[in-house]
């Protein structure tokens, strides 16, 4: 069957993706009882993420769109204390609801096949939850969740197959720096509720593996 990837029109798509991400601290001050945590250790487990875009074609190359991305996967960190030569430990949970705006520039090796490199920008909000802290696998305290607004910037390349005239599958492989999460100001647990300086995860790259399902209207 014939298919029509050369045409413009406008189109919508669905996207599933597994990654990874990583990130660093420059918190040192972190904590209760003026602080002096230093983080340490930050490690992301395996994202998963939905989201949903939709755009035009302009011509056989040139196209841009709007896309929607809900990311999550875990996150653990220590937090070290001089003062009283201890370590605590926290895990929670990392979640991204991205906004961006891009364009995509197309090459067309058959009617049916297209390769595809897009770059996007826009703005991400990124949220710790369900953070606890724990020492020595006894629990600590639970950490106040927070939602931090980051810019967020993308690139990737996908490939895409059109299974009819208008219908596409595709695997995309994408790279995004995706700003700092924060925890919230307060923990209650051990001590009460109490005041804290938050703990701040800087520098956020993630890597993402997906697939979406694209129809042309």
């Amino acid at each position: 069957m014939a298919a029509n990837a050369q045409e413009p029109g406008f189109f919508i798509g669905l996207d599933t993706s597994i990654g990874i991400a990583h990130g660093a601290s420059g918190t040192d001050n972190g904590g209760g009882f003026g602080g002096g945590g230093i983080v340490e250790n930050v490690k992301f487990g395996t994202t998963t993420g939905i989201g949903v875009h939709a755009g035009y074609k302009f011509d056989r190359h040139l196209s841009g769109f709007l896309s929607y991305q809900h990311v999550r996967g875990n996150i653990d960190w220590d937090a070290r204390f001089p003062q009283f030569a201890q370590t605590t430990n926290f895990s929670g949970t990392a979640t991204s609801n991205a906004i961006l705006v891009n364009v995509a520039y197309d090459w067309l090796p058959s009617d049916a096949t297209t390769i595809r490199a897009t770059a996007g920008v826009g703005a991400t909000f990124n949220k710790l939850s369900g953070v606890t802290e724990k020492f020595g696998g006894a629990f600590v305290s639970d950490v106040e969740d927070h939602t931090e607004t980051s810019p967020i910037a993308q690139i990737g390349a996908s490939i895409q197959h059109y299974i009819t005239p208008k219908t596409a599958l595709g695997l995309n492989a994408t790279v995004a720096y995706t700003g700092g999460f924060r925890t919230g100001s307060t923990r209650t647990g051990n001590l009460g509720r109490t005041d804290i300086n938050p703990y701040k995860i800087d520098n956020v790259w993630r890597a993402s593996l997906g697939v979406y399902l694209q129809t042309r209207f």
